[in-house]
């Protein structure tokens, strides 16, 4: 092998490593914001579950109200 190949080959490894390194940084950072959104829409979820069985009792009482009137 010559110097200029050796050098191509070189320069080739570096260059798939640094794709690579690259490749997997942003890969974290998907699973960290991923990890992030779950977070947040699980609150959201919980929220809604809350509003939805206020809403519900109020109704059921709404409802008994007109039965015994």
């Amino acid at each position: 092998m010559n110097e200029a190949t050796a050098i191509v080959v070189a320069a080739g490894i570096t260059a798939f490593g640094g794709v690579f390194a690259s490749a997997i940084a942003a890969f974290r950072k998907m699973r960290n914001e991923n990890r992030a959104d779950h977070g947040a829409v699980m609150q959201k979820l919980n929220n809604m579950g809350d509003t939805i069985d206020s809403v519900s009792d109020r109704l059921d009482s709404h409802i008994e109200w007109h039965i015994r009137k």
